[in-house]
């Protein structure tokens, strides 16, 4: 058993600590083992993180929504604590919907509620699109742009844009374009040739620090360390398999008659992932809703998100 604790900003700017008790496990999926936690009481709850993120990317949130769920949540395949058995082993999109169903296998939860951000996201709709016999309800925020929904489009363009510089100046400094495009204002030297390669530079002395430090200790790394450690399989085998080879079943995803929303940011307007969800919606006629905040409110505006979860995943 490990603990969470979140740090909140209360009344008149009273900070106050929220602990919220979980369990870890490891759940045996073909190809990959993956790294789960799971908390509170009440009807499940399965998060699913976003491209180069953990089970951590949800640490301020969980126990914020433990009192009416029980939360689950995982490092995707591939990612973090959740190794590949190989190189090789598949991380496309169906496969990974299987994941989480398996998570739900491993936890012995029949049906659950759900909600994928930005590469999560699309995971999620395969989810809702295959399985949705296993959902309660889902919250599907922010997927990136996807070649089959949004070809020859500036959304599709950036994300050209994305790809290239991963390839051209090494996934690290993708990783750093990448994260520039989550944030609301993001640092100067994130959106620069040369920023990118101090702050990737930067990025490779804390991996090697981080790596000796676990040969010394035995402790594994830390949480930042691990979202940078998972630069090179975003960039070479998500974003591939993701935004330029999965094609989100419209139909199904018409006609499973789950209660099931999609959602964008009220500050996401004119990001590369914001006319996705809308469009998804246009075309199968589920409702697109606002949701506080950017890309990842979960993480900036966490009190917030959780309410508004709350109250569109409440029957």
């Amino acid at each position: 058993m490990s603990q969470i604790r979140a740090c909140r900003l209360g009344p008149a700017g009273r900070v106050y600590t929220v602990d919220m008790d979980y369990g870890v496990d490891t759940v045996r999926v073909p190809g990959a083992r993956l790294r789960t936690q799971v908390g509170g009481a009440g009807p499940a709850l399965l998060l699913i993180p976003g491209g180069g993120g953990d089970a951590e990317m949800y640490a301020e949130v969980m126990p914020l929504l433990a009192d009416r769920f029980t939360v689950l949540t995982y490092d995707r395949r591939g990612n973090s604590r959740s190794p590949l058995d190989a190189a090789d082993a598949p991380v496309d999109v169906a496969t990974q919907a299987d994941d989480a169903i398996a998570v739900l296998d491993q936890h012995g939860v029949d049906r659950a509620y759900l909600f994928g951000n930005s590469s999560g996201a699309i995971v999620a709709l395969d989810v809702v699109a295959r399985h949705h016999d296993r959902l309660l309800g889902a919250v599907v925020h922010e997927p990136p742009p996807m070649l089959g929904l949004l070809p020859d489009s500036p959304e599709q363009r950036e994300l050209d844009g994305l790809r290239r510089t991963a390839d051209a100046e090494g996934p690290l400094r993708g990783f750093v374009a990448f994260a520039a495009m989550t944030m609301p204002r993001p640092p100067k030297p994130f959106t620069t040739r040369t920023g990118r390669a101090l702050t990737a530079a930067a990025m490779r002395l804390v991996l090697a620090g981080s790596a000796v430090r676990t040969r010394v200790t035995g402790r594994p790394p830390g949480g930042m360390t691990r979202l940078v450690g998972n630069a090179g399989i975003l960039f070479r085998r998500e974003l591939p398999a993701f935004c330029y080879e999965y094609r989100p079943d419209l139909d199904a995803l018409a006609a499973t008659g789950l209660r099931w929303r999609l959602a964008t940011g009220a500050d996401s307007v004119g990001r590369p992932y914001h006319r996705p969800a809308h469009l998804i919606g246009a075309r199968t006629g589920v409702p697109c809703v606002e949701f506080p905040g950017g890309h990842t409110v979960y993480q900036q505006r966490p009190d917030e998100f959780a309410r508004c979860l709350i109250g569109h995943l409440a029957p």
